[in-house]
């Protein structure tokens, strides 16, 4: 599942994602990103991962890399914020085809997250 999160930082964008994510989820997170988007400006994302579990399938995975493809450039940085080693190397490996500065934080430095993304709008 996904919820929208109020970040406390002009032009932040915020999003937490806890358990296993459906094709579903990644139709509103896409929808929801769509709509931010057209409201013009180059924002940045921060991401709350911390109690992310991964995809319930390879058809939510697939949504997950469409939502990436389309948006490649839109956002001006994106904070991943979570424990999960394998996000921390999945955010690594995949900061090259974003478009967009991504760095990962420990659930821990979630305010530095925040202040890092604010910095990139």
């Amino acid at each position: 599942m996904f919820k929208i999160v109020e970040i406390e930082a002009e032009n932040v964008l915020g999003l937490e994602c806890r358990g296993k994510l459906t094709e579903d989820d990644l139709r509103g997170i896409h929808s929801w990103i769509d709509s931010e988007l057209a409201k013009g400006g180059k924002p940045s994302l921060v991401i709350l991962m911390g109690s992310f579990d991964g995809y319930a399938d390879a058809s939510a995975f697939w949504a997950d890399l469409k939502i990436d493809a389309k948006h490649v450039g839109d956002l001006s940085r994106v904070a991943i914020v979570a424990d999960q080693t394998w996000l921390k190397w999945g955010t690594v490996a995949a900061n090259p085809f974003t478009g967009a500065d991504l760095k990962w934080f420990a659930t821990d430095d979630r305010g530095l997250a925040i202040s890092w993304a604010g910095d990139g709008s």
